[in-house]
Protein backbone atom coordinates (compact mmCIF):
# COMPACT_ATOMS: atom_id res chain seq x y z
CA UNK A 1 0.00 0.00 0.00
CA UNK A 2 1.49 3.25 -0.82
CA UNK A 3 2.04 6.07 1.54
CA UNK A 4 -0.97 8.52 0.23
CA UNK A 5 -3.26 5.68 0.54
CA UNK A 6 -2.36 5.59 4.21
CA UNK A 7 -2.91 9.09 4.88
CA UNK A 8 -6.47 8.76 3.44
CA UNK A 9 -7.03 5.60 5.55
CA UNK A 10 -6.18 7.94 8.68
CA UNK A 11 -8.30 10.54 7.40
CA UNK A 12 -11.11 8.26 7.32
CA UNK A 13 -10.54 7.22 11.05
CA UNK A 14 -10.01 10.04 12.29
CA UNK A 15 -13.72 11.28 10.38
CA UNK A 16 -15.07 8.26 12.54
CA UNK A 17 -13.87 9.15 15.65
CA UNK A 18 -14.54 12.49 15.47
CA UNK A 19 -18.41 11.77 14.01
CA UNK A 20 -18.20 9.20 17.49
CA UNK A 21 -17.48 11.47 20.33
CA UNK A 22 -19.16 14.45 18.88
CA UNK A 23 -22.55 12.91 18.92
CA UNK A 24 -21.73 11.14 21.92
CA UNK A 25 -21.39 14.91 23.65
CA UNK A 26 -24.92 15.43 22.19
CA UNK A 27 -27.23 12.19 23.97
CA UNK A 28 -24.96 12.06 26.70
CA UNK A 29 -24.38 15.47 28.09
CA UNK A 30 -27.44 18.07 27.13
CA UNK A 31 -26.95 18.45 23.51
CA UNK A 32 -23.43 19.98 23.79
CA UNK A 33 -21.25 19.75 20.80
CA UNK A 34 -17.84 18.64 21.95
CA UNK A 35 -15.64 19.29 19.25
CA UNK A 36 -16.91 23.17 18.68
CA UNK A 37 -16.24 26.25 20.48
CA UNK A 38 -19.25 28.05 18.78
CA UNK A 39 -22.54 26.89 20.86
CA UNK A 40 -19.71 27.43 24.02
CA UNK A 41 -19.02 30.81 23.38
CA UNK A 42 -22.71 31.73 22.78
CA UNK A 43 -22.97 30.15 25.90
CA UNK A 44 -20.83 32.56 27.92
CA UNK A 45 -22.52 35.54 26.27
CA UNK A 46 -25.98 33.73 27.36
CA UNK A 47 -24.64 33.46 31.09
CA UNK A 48 -23.09 36.81 31.14
CA UNK A 49 -26.03 38.71 29.88
CA UNK A 50 -28.07 36.43 32.15
CA UNK A 51 -25.24 36.50 34.82
CA UNK A 52 -25.61 33.20 35.56
CA UNK A 53 -21.82 33.09 36.69
CA UNK A 54 -20.76 30.08 37.72
CA UNK A 55 -21.87 28.72 34.35
CA UNK A 56 -19.91 31.31 32.38
CA UNK A 57 -17.12 30.31 34.54
CA UNK A 58 -17.15 26.53 33.75
CA UNK A 59 -17.73 27.33 30.03
CA UNK A 60 -14.32 29.99 29.78
CA UNK A 61 -12.73 26.63 31.40
CA UNK A 62 -13.42 24.80 28.67
CA UNK A 63 -12.56 27.77 26.08
CA UNK A 64 -9.06 27.65 27.90
CA UNK A 65 -8.84 24.27 27.16
CA UNK A 66 -9.88 24.51 23.85
CA UNK A 67 -7.26 26.78 23.12
CA UNK A 68 -4.46 25.28 25.42
CA UNK A 69 -4.82 22.37 22.64
CA UNK A 70 -4.15 24.42 20.09
CA UNK A 71 -0.90 25.98 21.49
CA UNK A 72 0.49 22.60 21.99
CA UNK A 73 0.11 21.48 18.58
CA UNK A 74 2.20 24.58 17.56
CA UNK A 75 4.86 24.09 20.50
CA UNK A 76 4.98 21.08 20.76
CA UNK A 77 6.70 20.55 17.17
CA UNK A 78 9.31 23.05 18.25
CA UNK A 79 10.79 21.39 21.47
CA UNK A 80 10.11 17.34 20.71
CA UNK A 81 10.95 15.36 18.46
CA UNK A 82 8.53 12.55 18.85
CA UNK A 83 5.44 12.21 15.99
CA UNK A 84 2.85 15.05 16.99
CA UNK A 85 0.24 12.78 15.44
CA UNK A 86 1.03 9.70 18.05
CA UNK A 87 1.06 12.19 20.78
CA UNK A 88 -2.81 13.14 19.52
CA UNK A 89 -4.02 9.68 19.29
CA UNK A 90 -2.52 8.91 22.59
CA UNK A 91 -4.77 12.05 23.82
CA UNK A 92 -7.67 10.53 22.14
CA UNK A 93 -7.32 7.16 23.58
CA UNK A 94 -6.67 8.82 27.56
CA UNK A 95 -10.15 11.31 26.48
CA UNK A 96 -12.44 7.88 25.20
CA UNK A 97 -11.13 6.20 28.74
CA UNK A 98 -11.85 8.88 31.15
CA UNK A 99 -15.43 9.65 29.32
CA UNK A 100 -16.85 6.81 30.30
CA UNK A 101 -16.22 6.84 33.90
CA UNK A 102 -17.37 10.29 34.27
CA UNK A 103 -20.43 10.33 36.64
CA UNK A 104 -23.77 11.14 34.58
CA UNK A 105 -24.96 13.89 37.25
CA UNK A 106 -21.57 16.09 37.06
CA UNK A 107 -21.93 19.67 35.11
CA UNK A 108 -22.20 18.40 31.18
CA UNK A 109 -20.03 21.13 30.90
CA UNK A 110 -16.85 19.72 33.22
CA UNK A 111 -17.94 16.10 31.64
CA UNK A 112 -16.83 17.52 28.25
CA UNK A 113 -13.51 19.41 28.96
CA UNK A 114 -11.59 15.86 28.03
CA UNK A 115 -13.42 16.08 24.14
CA UNK A 116 -12.73 19.90 24.29
CA UNK A 117 -9.19 19.25 24.52
CA UNK A 118 -8.69 16.02 22.10
CA UNK A 119 -10.74 17.42 19.23
CA UNK A 120 -8.61 20.61 18.88
CA UNK A 121 -5.48 18.85 19.10
CA UNK A 122 -6.29 16.11 16.41
CA UNK A 123 -7.94 19.05 13.99
CA UNK A 124 -4.59 20.80 14.37
CA UNK A 125 -2.20 18.27 14.21
CA UNK A 126 -3.72 16.13 10.81
CA UNK A 127 -3.59 17.68 7.68
CA UNK A 128 -6.46 16.18 4.96
CA UNK A 129 -4.44 14.50 2.72
CA UNK A 130 -4.26 15.10 -1.18
CA UNK A 131 -4.32 18.62 -1.22
CA UNK A 132 -7.69 19.09 0.24
CA UNK A 133 -8.85 21.30 2.70
CA UNK A 134 -10.80 18.93 5.58
CA UNK A 135 -11.72 18.42 8.90
CA UNK A 136 -12.24 15.76 10.84
CA UNK A 137 -14.05 16.98 13.70
CA UNK A 138 -16.56 19.32 11.55
CA UNK A 139 -18.91 18.60 8.65
CA UNK A 140 -20.35 21.96 7.43
CA UNK A 141 -17.30 22.74 5.21
CA UNK A 142 -16.90 19.01 3.61
CA UNK A 143 -20.64 19.54 3.24
CA UNK A 144 -20.37 22.51 1.10
CA UNK A 145 -17.16 21.09 -0.75
CA UNK A 146 -18.79 17.99 -1.58
CA UNK A 147 -21.60 19.90 -3.01
CA UNK A 148 -20.01 22.31 -5.58
CA UNK A 149 -17.55 18.79 -6.39
CA UNK A 150 -20.96 16.91 -7.36
CA UNK A 151 -22.41 19.97 -9.26
CA UNK A 152 -19.58 21.31 -11.11
CA UNK A 153 -19.08 17.12 -11.72
CA UNK A 154 -22.50 16.95 -13.52
CA UNK A 155 -22.25 20.60 -15.15
CA UNK A 156 -18.31 19.84 -16.76
CA UNK A 157 -18.06 16.11 -16.61
CA UNK A 158 -14.57 17.40 -14.58
CA UNK A 159 -12.73 14.12 -13.64
CA UNK A 160 -10.69 16.36 -10.56
CA UNK A 161 -14.16 17.35 -9.05
CA UNK A 162 -15.64 13.55 -9.55
CA UNK A 163 -12.03 12.88 -7.08
CA UNK A 164 -13.09 15.64 -4.88
CA UNK A 165 -16.75 14.63 -4.67
CA UNK A 166 -15.47 10.83 -3.52
CA UNK A 167 -12.84 12.26 -0.77
CA UNK A 168 -15.88 14.63 0.54
CA UNK A 169 -18.16 12.16 0.52
CA UNK A 170 -16.17 9.41 2.19
CA UNK A 171 -15.54 12.11 5.01
CA UNK A 172 -18.94 12.99 5.54
CA UNK A 173 -20.27 8.93 5.52
CA UNK A 174 -16.92 8.28 7.85
CA UNK A 175 -17.84 10.88 9.96
CA UNK A 176 -21.63 10.30 10.05
CA UNK A 177 -21.17 6.08 10.08
CA UNK A 178 -19.47 7.13 13.66
CA UNK A 179 -21.85 9.12 15.00
CA UNK A 180 -24.61 6.68 14.02
CA UNK A 181 -22.38 3.96 15.99
CA UNK A 182 -21.60 6.07 18.73
CA UNK A 183 -26.14 7.11 19.17
CA UNK A 184 -26.90 3.13 18.96
CA UNK A 185 -23.96 2.23 21.21
CA UNK A 186 -25.33 4.63 23.52
CA UNK A 187 -28.14 3.61 23.96
CA UNK A 188 -28.20 0.00 24.97
CA UNK A 189 -24.66 1.02 26.92
CA UNK A 190 -25.08 4.40 27.90
CA UNK A 191 -21.72 6.44 29.12
CA UNK A 192 -19.53 3.21 28.96
CA UNK A 193 -19.89 2.98 25.19
CA UNK A 194 -18.21 5.23 24.55
CA UNK A 195 -14.62 2.96 25.05
CA UNK A 196 -15.70 1.23 21.87
CA UNK A 197 -14.58 3.63 19.80
CA UNK A 198 -10.79 2.77 21.08
CA UNK A 199 -11.26 0.07 18.54
CA UNK A 200 -10.96 2.90 15.65
CA UNK A 201 -8.53 4.98 17.94
CA UNK A 202 -6.19 2.23 17.98
CA UNK A 203 -6.47 1.16 13.96
CA UNK A 204 -5.29 4.86 13.57
CA UNK A 205 -2.51 3.73 15.52
CA UNK A 206 -1.72 1.22 13.35
CA UNK A 207 -1.82 3.19 9.85
CA UNK A 208 0.07 5.62 11.21
CA UNK A 209 2.92 3.72 12.33
CA UNK A 210 2.66 1.81 8.77
CA UNK A 211 2.34 5.56 6.58
CA UNK A 212 5.88 6.33 8.95
CA UNK A 213 6.91 2.92 7.78
CA UNK A 214 6.32 3.69 4.07
CA UNK A 215 8.12 6.90 4.33
CA UNK A 216 11.38 5.49 5.70
CA UNK A 217 11.68 2.63 3.01
CA UNK A 218 10.68 4.99 0.38
CA UNK A 219 14.08 6.42 0.38
CA UNK A 220 16.33 3.14 0.75
CA UNK A 221 13.99 2.14 -2.58
CA UNK A 222 14.93 5.31 -4.26
CA UNK A 223 18.95 5.03 -3.62
CA UNK A 224 19.06 1.15 -4.61
CA UNK A 225 17.31 2.32 -7.84
CA UNK A 226 19.55 4.75 -8.21
CA UNK A 227 22.34 2.34 -7.24
CA UNK A 228 21.13 -0.36 -10.05
CA UNK A 229 20.86 2.55 -12.48
CA UNK A 230 24.52 3.44 -12.47
CA UNK A 231 26.02 -0.28 -12.32
CA UNK A 232 23.92 -0.72 -15.87
CA UNK A 233 25.63 2.52 -17.12
CA UNK A 234 28.84 1.43 -16.16
CA UNK A 235 28.43 -1.96 -17.29
CA UNK A 236 27.51 -0.41 -20.61
CA UNK A 237 30.25 1.70 -20.90
CA UNK A 238 32.92 -0.81 -20.07
CA UNK A 239 31.57 -2.56 -22.89
CA UNK A 240 32.01 0.20 -25.65
CA UNK A 241 35.31 0.36 -24.42
CA UNK A 242 35.82 -3.41 -24.86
Amino acid sequence: MNKERYRFLIHYTLSFIGGYLGLYAIVSRADLFGNAQTANLLGVVRDLIGRDFPDMLLRVGALLIYMTAVILTVWIPEHVSTDLRFISIGIDIFAILLLGFLPSGMSPVVALYPVFFAMPFQWCTFKAPGGYNSSTIFSTNNLRQFTTAVTQFLMNKDTAQRDKAKFYGMTLLSFHAGAALSLILYMYRGLSGVWICLIPALYAVWLISADRNTAVDAPAVSRSTASSGSSLRNLSYKKKEA
